[in-house]
């Protein structure tokens, strides 16, 4: 509208984008809910981590009564016993030489259930939003992680572990693009770049140490759960999702709070119903009688606009899970105290995410992706060099230094990779997308284990896996298209195939979507 005098001319937003500018950009509001959605990551490291600590055999064992050490466990004669019964799973269930394969088994039934996880709960946040699934998905999680403390033997322990895994995909899934949804395309990339799951990677490396008995630690890792009882009353439902869901009233309640916190004038209703009626797919009746369209995950294979992407992310994302996961679970075979080990990993952890954020804004998603997981891959041909050419007692430092480092890479690339995937599907299916391309990871992670398993027979044998499948994940990163600075998008686009018939066009709509077949005529446009 028009002001009086020398005053500019203001322009109503066009869409979500101009919305969010218009109400401070990334101001009070954004910085409270990104907060409070990133703190509940905390559990959620600890969730899946600990069993580091509680699935790892001791260092040294009773034959009878004389001590020995973990690799003559086999060859004892006598009665084997352990130090400390309560030490970890492995002690406390004689998870030894034939039972050795129990441990590493259920780490990977954990990983497994990852897949689940982000198929279930990505389709519930798509279809009945991102706030209540966020609830449900940390409940789950403080669920599992209590089931696996008061778990009676291992059969119990790994339907526990497998809840865990489930809860913990699912809740990365949705909250890289629930907090995503509230910010603008530059500041995106801080949703996974101040992320607190190397802090908390450091921290489980301090309890770890502290506290000894598995249960106590386990129980110990779920009290910040209690964290969402304060969390939840202050968190509201994504505006993107509900402007895609014809809920205009609600997304005009939040966008009003978004202003009154951030110090901004609010945007009308009027403005938010055309920017909902401009996104939503072409239809002849009311916005009130207006079905939302549900998709399933046929549509990413389907709909030839998303199979290609979706191909790449899911080669990335699977080449992620099987290095970061491998590394984490290498840690148990690496040189040094277990417990400090784990806090220099979350501490690559923590240097990552902050430069993840500037080297995304800077070069790009998919260039930053790429520079990442190029970085990963130098640093563990050289672990592979190393124990090539060096034996153990004078490479355990070096190696122990390059896998942290290549740590460090796989931290940036998981930040470069959420935002990406965020970035390149529309608010209609933009969890499910994460969900379905990040479930590979979980085929990935379910791979790990094995790989740290050979690692205790076979040292060089992971870091030549995780290597090769490194390169190979950043040459798939070259065939991204590039996100950077682009709006994203709301919905699902249709495809058209133009057919020339005499002096008509008819547009096909894409079957995977629609079955119209639009004719234009002389007469005007007709709908068959």
């Amino acid at each position: 509208m028009c002001k009086e005098g020398n005053k500019k001319v203001v322009e109503k937003p066009g869409n979500v984008e101009e919305i969010l500018e218009s109400l401070g950009g990334f101001g009070k509001f954004q910085f409270l809910i990104l907060f409070l959605l990133l703190c509940m990551e905390i559990p959620c490291a600890f969730l899946i981590f600990v069993p580091v600590f509680i699935g790892v055999s001791p260092p040294e064992w009773l034959c009878d009564n004389e001590t020995i050490l973990t690799a003559d466990v086999c060859s004892c004669p006598g009665i084997v016993s352990p130090i400390d019964p309560d030490a970890t799973i492995v002690t406390e269930w004689g998870l030894i030489c034939g039972s050795s394969w129990v441990s590493d088994t259920i780490v990977s039934l954990q990983m497994s259930g990852m897949l689940i996880g982000n198929i279930y709960i990505s389709q519930l946040s798509d279809w009945y939003g991102r706030r209540y699934c966020f609830l449900g998905i940390t409940l789950q999680m403080a669920l599992g992680s209590i089931l696996t403390a008061a778990s009676p033997n291992p059969y119990v322990y790994a339907f526990a572990r497998f809840l865990c895994g489930s809860s913990f995909s699912g809740f990365l899934s949705l909250n890289a693009i629930y907090s995503m949804e509230f910010l603008t395309p530059n500041w995106r990339p801080v949703a996974s770049a101040v992320s607190p799951v190397g802090v908390a990677i450091m921290i489980l490396g301090l309890l770890g140490y502290l506290i000894r008995p598995w249960r106590s630690l386990v129980y110990a890792t779920c009290i910040p759960f209690i964290g969402i009882i304060f969390i939840f009353p202050f968190i509201t439902e994504s505006p993107r999702w509900l402007l895609r869901n014809n809920k205009i009233d609600e997304a005009y309640k939040v966008f009003a709070r978004m202003a009154k916190t951030n110090g901004k004038e609010p945007v009308d209703f009027e403005t938010l119903r055309k920017i909902a009626e401009k996104e939503r797919p072409f239809s002849d009746k009311a916005p009130e009688d207006v079905v939302v369209q549900r998709f399933s995950y046929l549509e990413f294979y389907r709909n030839p606009s998303l199979r290609k992407t979706t191909l790449c992310l899911q080669g990335i994302w699977f080449t992620w899970g099987l290095v970061y996961f491998g590394i984490g679970f290498n840690i148990k075979n690496l040189a040094g105290s277990p417990y400090l080990n784990m806090v220099y990993m979350g501490l690559m952890d923590s240097l990552a995410y902050p430069t993840s954020f500037f080297v995304n804004n800077k070069i790009g998603r998919r260039k930053s992706m790429v520079a990442f997981m190029t970085l990963v891959a130098f640093f563990l041909v050289g672990i592979a060099i190393v124990q090539l050419t060096l034996d153990r007692a004078e490479s355990g430092v070096i190696i122990a230094a390059l896998c942290f480092l290549a740590k460090y890479g796989t931290a940036g690339a998981r930040s470069a990779a959420r935002t990406l995937t965020g970035e390149s599907y529309p608010t209609a299916i933009r969890v499910m997308g994460i969900g379905f391309s990040g479930g590979t990871a979980s085929l990935g992670g379910a791979l790990a284990p094995q790989l740290a398993y050979l690692g205790t027979y076979w040292p060089s044998v992971p870091f030549f896996g995780f290597a090769i499948i490194s390169v190979g994940g950043s040459l798939v990163s070259f065939l991204l298209a590039e996100t950077n600075g682009r709006p994203l998008e709301e919905e699902v686009k249709e495809d058209k195939i133009k057919i020339k018939l005499g002096q008509d066009i008819v547009h096909v709509m894409s079957p995977s979507l629609s079955s119209v077949i639009t004719v234009e005529d002389s007469e005007g446009s007709k709908s068959i």
